[in-house]
């Protein structure tokens, strides 16, 4: 997401819904993953939307919460370097892996 996305979403977000908070946008996000997840499990090309519809409420959610779009970009740089010294395991029963 480019950083004038990030505002324009962000600044949509507060305007239309003005009594959302980061926490209201992460209970809707839940609804959205699950949305997703149908989507995925049956091949929709619709799942694209859905992948959206989670990326702007987690960036607004951030925003609600008082980071902007170099807070994120920052973060996600530090939060790699962290991931790359990592050591992972093996995938567990829903096929995904965590760090030792």
């Amino acid at each position: 997401m480019t950083k004038d996305l990030f505002l324009e979403t962000t600044q949509w977000q507060n305007e239309t819904f003005k009594k959302a908070t980061a926490l209201s946008k992460l209970a809707h996000l839940k609804e959205e993953l699950q949305e997703l997840r149908n989507d995925i499990e049956n091949n929709s090309s619709e799942k694209r939307l859905e992948f959206a519809d989670c990326f702007i409420l987690l960036f607004g959610a951030a925003a609600s919460s008082g980071l902007d779009y170099d807070d994120i970009q920052e973060a996600i740089k530090e939060k790699m370097v962290v991931n790359y010294q990592r050591k992972w395991g093996k995938p567990n029963e829903d096929g995904y892996v965590k760090h030792e």
